[in-house]
């Protein structure tokens, strides 16, 4: 085995090692929750790799910085769905200001046309709009998953919003 080849599998190891345990005792995840941000991490190296058409010139620090920020973005989905449905008990909800017939009609075909203005979307706005709204993520980690640039997550974005508001305007 070359000298370079061997030198990535150690710092490799000793990185992921570090970052086990940096992730452990932040004491918010389990080994196999890490294991699975790790995996997370080299897949999105590889599609990186692939859809760029470039190698990532130290893959050892990009594999640190994407499973760090997939970390975080977990952490703060689960935070956000944790004070979402604590905050009410079940009790409260079905006591407040039960919606008329009509009302529910009306959001749901408010529903109804949002999913229609994003169906005639192109799959990456509505991914990017879909994985932005709804899962929070940010336009940076966005622009990773689908091997974009920033402005274009951001671009994407801003014509979901155009379509829904030009749905959402007709009559």
């Amino acid at each position: 085995m070359s000298e370079r080849p061997k030198q990535l599998r150690d710092g490799l190891k000793d990185q992921l090692a570090l970052l086990r345990r940096r992730l452990i005792q932040r004491g918010r995840s389990s080994r196999r929750d890490i294991d699975e941000l790790i995996q997370e991490g080299f897949l999105r190296l590889c599609r990186y790799q692939q859809e760029q058409k470039v190698l990532v010139r130290d893959p050892v620090a990009f594999l640190v910085d994407v499973v760090e920020k997939v970390h975080i973005d977990r952490v703060r989905h689960a935070a956000r769905t944790q004070r979402i449905f604590s905050d009410q008990s079940v009790e409260e909800v079905d006591c407040m200001d039960p919606h008329s017939p009509d009302q529910d009609a009306e959001a749901h075909e408010l529903v109804e046309r949002i999913e229609r203005s994003l169906a005639a979307a192109n799959p990456r706005t509505r991914e990017s709009f879909l994985l932005h709204r709804f899962d929070g993520m940010s336009s940076a980690d966005i622009a990773i998953r689908l091997g974009i640039s920033t402005r274009a997550v951001r671009d994407h974005i801003a014509k979901a919003l155009l379509l829904i508001d030009n749905e959402l305007l007709r009559e």
